[in-house]
């Protein structure tokens, strides 16, 4: 039955890619999150995501690849070095599946996380003549709405929704449709400063208004600290690029009187607290692993393995529950991928500074988005995982889309 369901769903999405192909990129990034959405075809685990994607590539790769491969050319000129960096990204997160103990499971993390989303991105490249960046800003300000709401109704109604997908809210923080507090954060974070883009910028004014006061509420009601400070640190630097310099300094001195008076926030950013030490925790076991000899430090444990080859071994799991990752960007990249890896992921992070910035000098509002987007995603990634999830995946290359389209 469920095998039946699956393929009348692929049929109608491909049905859909093949009569308006825009409005299905639309609802593919609106689907972003039903990848929680989980189901089997036959022996294969699969999610509702990656069957919409699906559907979505195959209607590309029948009716436009071969006008849009001139498109894709054109795009290999302009940006030679984020093509080749990309290329390299793909094939050393591949070398990942070879390290790793379980090569079946890794292979499936490494389609939903590297292979996919790259490949949405090629996608987009080439149909870039059919859209604008705003329509992709505009797309995924949408998908930040039901994660809000289903948050907010949680919230109001104090049980789960969906109780059968999500777990219940953890110590009065809501979890929308994942599993942890912080998922909200990580993917509303990164969006917010192109929704504020949107409400300067765009006829819609109105509805980019309403999504950003839900998508305020639901991170308030998150409580998540790491996509919190991101999001106050990105705040008092759009200022400064805006040369609001006194308030600048008044907000900094508000900051360092409340880190300086308010214990529980000074004991959060010294890594005081409970979530801090664990953290601490799992970036020395990470550390220890990686400099044990130069294999682990060049080659990292392999994808999906961090659990089983760098935590398992060493950890106390009445104090830390098993983790799938270690907590920090550079880390999550240098044990999934290895070191090359790593690298050639935080030199397309510069690539796309460095565009965002000549963005910023040309178009201050829309540069400005692009820079905060990507420091919210850093920032938070300093203390969380922003990109090994099968939606925050698609998310970094889309928006890498919309600052290199």
């Amino acid at each position: 039955m469920m095998l039946l369901v699956v393929i009348l769903y692929f049929i109608l999405f491909s049905l859909l890619a093949q009569k308006n192909f825009k409005a299905a990129i639309g609802l593919l990034i609106l689907l972003l999150p039903s990848y929680f959405i989980r189901f089997s075809v036959g022996p294969l685990p699969s999610t509702l995501l990656e069957i919409s994607f699906g559907a979505l590539f195959l209607v590309w790769v029948l009716k436009y690849f071969r006008q849009d491969i001139l498109e894709i050319k054109k795009f290999y000129g302009e940006q030679k070095n984020l093509v080749w960096l990309g290329c390299l990204l793909l094939s050393f997160s591949t070398l990942g599946i070879f390290i790793s103990f379980e090569p079946l499971k890794s292979l499936g993390v490494w389609r939903a996380y590297f292979l996919e989303p790259i490949l949405f991105f090629v996608l987009l490249i080439g149909r870039r003549r059919e859209f604008k960046r705003d329509d992709l800003i505009w797309f995924l300000s949408l998908s930040t709405a039901s994660i809000s709401i289903v948050a907010i109704l949680q919230k109001i109604t104090g049980q789960p929704l969906l109780t059968t997908l999500i777990k219940s809210d953890i110590q009065g923080r809501v979890t929308s449709f994942f599993t942890s507090p912080n998922a909200i954060g990580l993917y509303l974070g990164p969006i917010i400063p192109l929704i504020v883009y949107g409400i300067k910028n765009s006829k819609r004014r109105k509805y980019y208004l309403l999504i950003l006061i839900l998508a305020l509420v639901a991170l308030a009601l998150s409580f998540s600290e790491g996509a919190l400070a991101a999001l106050g640190i990105a705040i008092i630097i759009s200022l400064f690029l805006f040369d609001y310099k006194k308030i600048v300094s008044l907000l900094v001195l508000m900051v360092i009187l409340v880190v300086w008076l308010v214990v529980p926030v000074r004991e959060s950013l010294l890594f005081k607290n409970r979530s801090g030490q664990n953290r601490l925790t799992l970036w020395g076991y990470t550390w220890n692993f990686l400099k044990k000899n130069p294999n682990n430090f060049i080659f990292g444990a392999g994808m999906s393995q961090f659990n089983k080859k760098i935590q398992r071994p060493v950890n106390d799991f009445k104090k830390i529950e098993p983790l799938i990752f270690p907590h920090n960007i550079i880390l999550n990249f240098w044990s999934e991928i290895g070191a090359f890896g790593m690298i050639i992921f935080m030199t397309i992070y510069g690539l796309a500074i460095k565009l965002s910035w000549k963005k910023y000098q040309q178009e201050k509002y829309f540069g400005t988005a692009l820079l905060m987007s990507l420091l919210i995603i850093f920032i938070h990634g300093l203390v969380d995982v922003p990109y090994f999830k099968n939606d925050l995946s698609f998310l970094w290359w889309i928006i890498l889309t919309i600052i290199f389209i």
